[in-house]
């Protein structure tokens, strides 16, 4: 805690754990002390890490943790009803102006957070802050240099991040009853606290949920779950499996947010969100890059969550092939290309596998090449950054690691990519 009461935002800052599970005892959050529920420690990436897990180990059906859905729970919809005024309409107009709109349940709990934080230690909350990380791996977190290190995808991504951050702080200019907006990390420090620990109720509330924000992401099988009674807020974690002494206890982040359709296979948008590389992914995006894409280009699958390689081994997802092919049939203007582009378009429509891989036939010297070229390009582009990045002291810029982390993983994924495709063009010959 600073000399003003306030948290201390400095890197270095203790989390007090110990004083917000007392907090949240006295504020009716219950364990279940047949399953084990405890907090652990440990560092990550040099940093303080804390994470739920059992001491004891439990069975698959055991409930682990309640929390009420009073107010220790921040609701979106309840906040909605208490900042209700011509000033937060004013707010919600500069979100919609920007098409963030979907985002204004998370900027309410934003503002909720910043005027809690504004009291220090006079906010009923203040135990909560003091014990949440000082440091993040966020892209609202990561310097300049940082950004000149990442491949333009996992730019984009965190680009974006940064971007929502800004029109939110415009945002917030309109907002009277906040006077430190000039506060530039404990902007950054709600923002991350917001995006990163909240969850998403069925019918649509942004929740941040005590406790429960300290369990970890996992998938395909996460070993625990969020279950909510709807009509009265309050939740419980309830385990999935048998758990073992000392196991760590985690959650779908994709699930309790809501966004289970593209987090699995993105681990850069995990990075990019939530500041962690999910090693586990059991793909990740193949990084081709469209400028202006057609609604025919997305209807045959240019999305993230689509065009995929497989981290296991270097699978190509079909959707690449088949926005690869008619992407270049596309820039053609020919009549055969014309005619072939139309039946490939009406055969995917349809579901005409048969005709569809017919067509793939007739292209894929030029498709599988095309791809190669893609895959070598961005393993020369991830290399040059590596060699980049390893010359700087990781002190100095602390996400480093993490991010050499990443590009790594790409790097493996993308090589076994490459040697898939070596063999197809061999086979051709």
């Amino acid at each position: 805690m600073s000399s003003n009461g306030a948290i201390s935002l400095d890197r270095g800052a203790p989390r007090q754990v110990l004083p917000f599970q007392e907090w949240a005892a006295n504020c009716g959050v219950q364990v279940n002390p047949e399953t084990g529920f405890c907090l652990q420690e440990s560092i990550v990436h040099r940093h303080h890490d804390v994470y739920a897990a059992t001491s004891t180990g439990a069975a698959a059906g055991s409930v682990a943790l309640y929390v009420p859905g009073h107010e220790i729970q921040l609701s979106s919809q309840r906040l909605a009803l208490e900042l209700a005024s011509p000033e937060m309409d004013a707010c919600s107009k500069v979100l919609d102006n920007n098409d963030l709109g979907h985002l204004y349940p998370h900027f309410l709990v934003w503002i909720k957070v910043l005027q809690e934080l504004q009291q220090g230690a006079d906010s009923p909350y203040f135990q909560w802050w003091d014990a949440m990380p000082r440091t993040w791996n966020t892209a609202a977190s990561m310097d300049e240099f940082c950004l000149t290190c990442l491949p333009p995808y996992l730019k984009q991504l965190c680009q974006t991040e940064r971007d929502h951050l800004q029109v939110w702080r415009q945002a917030l200019e309109l907002w009277p009853h906040f006077v430190q907006s000039d506060n530039e990390e404990l902007l950054k420090f709600a923002y991350n606290v917001v995006m990163t620990r909240s969850v998403t109720t069925p019918n649509g509330d942004v929740r941040l949920v005590p406790v429960v924000d300290c369990f970890n992401h996992a998938w395909p099988e996460p070993n625990a779950e969020l279950q909510w009674d709807e009509g009265s807020g309050d939740c419980q974690i309830v385990l999935t499996q048998d758990v073992g002494p000392g196991e760590a206890l985690s959650l779908d982040y994709g699930q309790i947010t809501g966004q289970d359709w593209s987090l699995s296979t993105n681990p850069a948008k995990f990075l990019a969100t939530y500041g962690f590389l999910d090693a586990n992914a059991p793909a990740t995006f193949c990084k081709l890059l469209l400028t202006n894409p057609s609604s025919e280009l997305i209807d045959m699958g240019y999305e993230a969550s689509q065009m995929l390689f497989y981290t296991a081994d270097g699978g190509i997802a079909p959707a690449v092939w088949d926005v690869l092919l008619y992407s270049r049939l596309e820039r053609k203007r020919d009549d055969e290309s014309v005619q072939t582009r139309q039946a490939f378009y009406q055969a995917h429509l349809e579901g005409n596998e048969d005709l569809k891989q017919e067509i793939h036939q007739q292209y894929a010297a030029q498709t599988t090449a095309a791809l190669l070229r893609h895959v070598q390009h961005i393993l020369i582009e991830i290399h040059d950054l590596t060699v980049q990045m390893n010359v700087y002291d990781s002190s100095a810029h602390p996400r480093l690691p993490l991010l050499l982390q990443h590009h790594a993983m790409v790097t493996e994924t993308f090589e076994k990519v490459r040697d898939n495709l070596l063999e197809m063009q061999e086979q051709m010959q």
